[in-house]
Formats: structure tokens, sequence, C-alpha cells
């Protein structure tokens, strides 16, 4: 939960937001001016369905990790590396680290493609679109430092090295962008180095060029990018360390684990030639290490980002018998939890950070472990639950089966659309008044969700504060129910054309209600 503060409504027109039609979600406190009575921002938490994507084949396991979920011309693509971990007192890996891919026209429901990429005794009909095999598509060891390893199968020790290890894939929607490069990927895993990769159709992948293109990170987690419409640039968002000076340094062996874990961001025009990353700016400030960012657009509002990173907190104990078990192999693994947090942003670079936690980790011991929360990068609408309900957001997230199952689970997670954070208010009711603004549209449309006896009614305001006539809050017809999409009216009248594209305030009254997002548009 997140209270407001009291702000004075002096704004004049000079400063009013053109949000033009574009979709305004609640997420932030940026419409926001002043507030009364018991109106707050309030987080939302998913819902965990039964739908569930296990990684279980030879070439997968207990270690699968670091997925995307893309959607291309009406056809899904579940990315993900295949690892699995070996506990016998030591912590081993049990085969190279694969990237695989599945597909699905829903994405709920996945098939593993039958590729034959990759040709190796026990792993027939394989989904792998890169490892270290020879007979890949993709020879990794073309790059300066992606060295070729030798596999643990034939008795030798396999590296912790390789682009599978984190190969993360985007569809660049750079209007420039060139035909056999609609998919790109960043991925590599020598610590300090990220290569770019390139695909027409997401499966056929070949480096854009054998020099790194990110060299001041430490790379051992899932790093992204994707295209910025508004910005007209490409924003990476990838794993460092630093100390509390904000610097990073190197670190003696025996300070291995008191390295902090967190985000720096890069730009580029071209994906292959990146600005020197920053440190993110978190406000307020993180309280947990960060292990993945996993930001991405907001769907429907590309000025905005959310982002869902696995939050990474280390030395809390031997909480469950899995931890025990961990700790025969390893004492350290077996103290880290992890989990799902939620940030947003409007520039890229300063983010709005919950302190509570998206997604806790479940009642059983086997969701209590290093891993837990991993979301798959980017979240997709998908058909709601009931029947005739609206679309919702699906996204997954790494559940269960790490460490010694047969491999990772990933299950789905849902919520309704814009839902993740709300203005929201009691039954005592509250209040906030919006900023000036400036819109474009004949109605408001509103996305919201009332209690039986709870409603919602808007007002229209001027600069100065005062209820522009018709629009004022008396005039609204109450409003109660749930729907991602009403039109408010006014004694019957949703028309608001006449006053577009002046400045003006929204007001709002809320009643055991939460409003998700806000839009002007055209007469549906």
């Amino acid at each position: 939960m997140l209270t407001v503060g009291l702000l004075t409504v002096n704004a004049t027109a000079q400063d009013a937001i053109n949000i033009g039609s574009r979709l305004e979600p609640l997420i932030d406190e940026h419409l926001i001016a002043s507030k009364t009575g018991d109106l707050r921002l309030e987080l939302h938490h998913p819902v965990r369905r039964n739908d569930a994507i296990t990684l279980d084949r030879p070439w997968e396991g207990n270690n699968s990790a670091y997925s995307t979920v893309l959607k291309h011309n009406g056809q899904f693509f579940f990315y993900y590396r295949g690892t699995t971990l070996i506990l016998d007192g030591k912590v081993r890996h049990g085969h190279h680290a694969t990237t695989c891919v599945m597909t699905s026209r829903n994405g709920l429901t996945w098939t593993r493609p039958d590729l034959g990429f990759v040709k190796r005794s026990g792993w027939e009909h394989n989904n792998i679109i890169l490892t270290f095999d020879p007979n890949c598509k993709i020879d990794v060891s073309a790059g300066q430092t992606l060295r070729d390893g030798r596999d643990l199968l034939s008795g030798q020790k396999a590296p912790f090295t390789g682009a599978s290890h984190n190969f993360t894939p985007m569809i660049d929607t750079n209007p420039r962008c060139k035909t056999n490069e609609k998919f790109k990927a960043l991925g590599g895993h020598d610590h300090r180095t990220l290569f770019a990769f390139a695909s027409p159709d997401g499966l056929n992948w070949t480096m854009m060029q054998k020099e790194p293109v990110i060299v001041d990170g430490m790379m051992d987690s899932q790093n992204l990018a994707f295209w910025d419409p508004v910005q007209q640039k490409y924003f990476a968002y990838y794993r460092d360390f630093k100390n509390k000076k904000g610097d990073t340094r190197k670190y003696a062996k025996h300070e291995f684990y008191l390295r902090d874990r967190d985000v720096r961001v890069a730009t580029s025009t071209d994906f292959i030639n990146w600005t020197k990353g920053n440190w993110v700016d978190w406000r307020p400030d993180r309280i947990t290490q960060l292990y993945t960012t996993q930001a991405q657009l907001y769907p429907g509002a590309g000025h905005l980002r959310i982002a869902f990173p696995m939050r990474y907190i280390p030395g809390r104990g031997r909480f469950s018998r899995l931890n025990q078990r961990i700790a025969k192999s390893s004492a350290y693994y077996a103290t880290v939890y992890t989990d799902t947090g939620f940030a947003s942003s409007r520039d890229g670079r300063t983010f709005k950070m919950w302190p509570e936690a998206l997604v806790r980790p479940g009642p059983t011991d086997e969701q209590w472990f290093y891993g837990f929360g991993g979301t798959a990068l980017n979240i997709f609408e998908s058909a709601s639950q009931l029947p005739g309900g609206d679309p919702e957001w699906s996204f997954y997230v790494q559940d269960h089966g790490a460490w010694f199952g047969d491999g990772v689970t990933y299950n789905r997670y849902t919520i309704r659309k814009d839902g993740f954070v709300s203005a929201s208010a009691s039954l005592s009711g509250g209040t906030f008044t919006t900023r000036p603004i400036r819109f474009r549209g004949n109605h408001l449309y509103i996305n919201y969700s009332t209690s039986a006896s709870g409603s919602l009614r808007v007002e229209l305001q001027g600069t100065d504060g005062k209820p522009l006539p018709g629009y004022s809050l008396t005039q609204c017809d109450e409003i109660f129910g749930n729907s991602l999409k009403r039109a408010v009216t006014w004694k019957s009248n949703a028309q608001v054309g006449a006053i577009a594209g002046q400045p003006v305030r929204l007001r709002f009254e809320l009643k055991d209600a939460d409003l998700f997002s806000l839009r002007f548009g055209p007469s549906r």
C-alpha cells in the first residue's frame, strides 16, 4: 500500500499534461495532484493457475530458468534455458546449457517443435535452438570469449559459460528493422560480456558480430533488451555488482557472496553500439538485491515500463526440508530465498519500486528455494477463466521442481488487465484530483471495480478546481460494478468532446472501489 501525499492544487494551464487518447494506468502518482480521505495506491497480487509448463526432458532439467514469452504473427514462443544440477556433496551441472523453444497458439497449451538442429544420443526429437553441440545451428565458439566446452556426459566438467546460459530474445518493433533480423537477442556468459544475435523466424539464429556488444556487467543473469517507440532507441537492462559507493569492484574469492546485485541500463540506436550502462534509479530505494529485472513496455501504453525483478535475499537460514537437503552440498545456496517484485517507470531509468512482493513463495517446502519467483519475460493477453469474462493478463512464474526434481515447473499467473496497481478507497471513501491534463476524444472510459455497496463518481474541473458546468460530482451518474471499459456519464450524457484539448482536471470519488486505469477515446 502506498499513500499519496496531499499536494496543493495550484498548477496552471501551461503545466497541463497532454495525455491525448492514450491509456493511463494508475501505477504511480504521476497524474495525482491531491487526495483526501482514505485514497491510496494499492498493489494487487496475481492468481496462481493450474496451467503449467514442466521442463523435464533430458536436455532441460531442474535448473532450467531465464524464460521469455514472445508473440509474433499469431504464434507464441516460450524460450528458456535447459540445465540440470547434480547435488552429491557438491553442486555440479549435468549437461551443457541449452536454449530451447516451445510454441503455442494461445499461450496456454505448448508444444516442443522437433527442430533437428542438435543430434545427440538420448536427446532425439528435441527443441533446442542453441547449445555447445557442434551440430547446432549456431557455432557459439565463433565469439571471441564464448568458449566451447566439454560435456559432463562424457565424464568431463561442463563449463559455466556460453550464450545458452542466459539467451534472451525479443521481437524488434523498430520500423527500420531488417526483415532477416526481426528477432534479436542478447546472450553470453563469461560473466562480463553480452553478444548480439538475430533471426528472421525466432528459430534460426546467427551472431550479429563476433565481438561482444556490452562489456560492463556481471552477466550470469537474465539480461534483456527492447525497442522503445517513444524514445526511438533500444534499451538494455543487465545485472552488475556494486559496492556501497555504487561502484563495481573486484572481490576477493572469500567475498564472493558479499556482492550487491543491482541493474544497469544502456541504450543503442543500432543494437550493436551501446552507451555505458548507468545504474537504474530505484525509488524508494530497493530493500533487497535484484537478480533479474524483467523490464518490459507496458502493454497498450508504450510510454510506460513495468518490471518484475526476482528479488534476492541471502542468509535467511534453512527454512524448509528442501533447504536442508541443499545444505548437504552447498551451505550458501540453502540460505538464499527469492520472490517476485514489481516496479514501474516513465523514462526507463528511474523506477518506482514497491517494497512488498508481487508474488510470494507458496505454502509447500519446494516453493521456498533460490530461484522461486523468476518470471518469464513479458506478460500477454489471454482468455478469461470465466465464461463470457473479459480478457486478462497472464505470465509464467518459476514455481517448483528445482534442485532435486525432474524439471523446473513454471505456473501461469493471471491478473485483470491494468490490474497490478489501483487507486483504492474503503467504504468510508476517498478522493483524488489530477494535475491539469489535455485529452482527445468524446468519452472518458475507466477500468474499475467496486463492491456491491461501493461506488465511483467523476467530476471534470477547470484548472482552478471548480466543476465545469454539467460535469460536477453530483451530476455524475453513480458507477458500480466491474468493467475494463465503462464510459462515464453525467445525467446520462457521456459526451466530453466539447472540452477536448482544453486544460482540465479530473476528480474521482471512490467508495469501496478500485480505479485501475483511464482513457479518453471515441464513441464506441
